[in-house]
Parts: C-alpha cells; sequence; structure tokens
C-alpha cells in the first residue's frame, strides 16, 4: 500500500502527526518504521534544521523529534525557531542525539526541550510515547 501523507486523512480520522527532523537516512527509516506501527499516525521527516521548521510551521504537527546534530542548523537552535513562532511554540518538541553525558541531556533541558532521548532510541519507551501524546482515543 502506498504510504499515507498529510493531507490524506480527515482530521477526525487522525490520531497525530509526527515530525522528524533528521539528516541520517537509517534512523529517518528507522522512525519511519516504528511510526507506521501506530495506526492513524502520519510522519514526515525532513533533513535538516531550516526545512524542519518550515515543516513544522506548515503542517502543525503534534510532536517534533529534533536531532541535535545538523548539517545547516543545530537543534538547539530549531528548537528556538519553534519556540519564538506562535505557530509552533506549543508543540512538544524532543531532542535526539548520540551523547548522552549528563551536561548535553541538562543543556537540552535548560534549553526548553520537553524530553532528551539518546540513540539508538529505545523502541518500546518510544511507542509508549506516541501512545500518550496522541491516544487513539
Amino acid at each position: 500500500a502506498p504510504e499515507r501523507g498529510w493531507d490524506d486523512y480527515k482530521d477526525a480520522d487522525l490520531r497525530g502527526k509526527v515530525l522528524y527532523i533528521e539528516d541520517n537516512d537509517v534512523n529517518m527509516l528507522i522512525m519511519r518504521e516504528l511510526v507506521a506501527k501506530r495506526p492513524r499516525v502520519i510522519f514526515h521527516g525532513a533533513v535538516d534544521g531550516l526545512s524542519g521548521v518550515r515543516l513544522a510551521r506548515e503542517q502543525q504537527p503534534s510532536l517534533v523529534l529534533i536531532d541535535m546534530q545538523l548539517p545547516d542548523i543545530d537543534g538547539t537552535e530549531v528548537l528556538r525557531r519553534l519556540r519564538a513562532d506562535p505557530l509552533t511554540a506549543s508543540i512538544p518538541c524532543i531532542a535526539l542525539s548520540a551523547n548522552a553525558m549528563p551536561e548535553d541531556v541538562q543543556s537540552a533541558r535548560a534549553a526548553g526541550f520537553d524530553d532528551y532521548w539518546t540513540k539508538p532510541i529505545d523502541l518500546s519507551s518510544f511507542l509508549g510515547v506516541i501512545d500518550r501524546l496522541l491516544p487513539a482515543g
């Protein structure tokens, strides 16, 4: 079956939208496959920070996952831009990084991220967060 996009669902049918801002193709594919396990949750990916900020404005996702090391602007700058825009300021944003040092986690939380996940992502925890943030109703 073809992948369903943002506009293929009527709002009443949709649990939510997840935007993943990530420049690594493998990580993007893993996350796409994970989100596909949840019916009526739309996944979209952006390969850099600036396109991610633009997509977040356009699509109003329910959750934004942000890699901290992006090719153009870093994850903290993506978050700063999302929080500064009234259209995206209240969207939950989770930082993703291979860096597991406590100071990295503290720095991300201080910047305003709702959570900080280290890669590789714990798959069952991720699906639990999707279920909590985007209830099936």
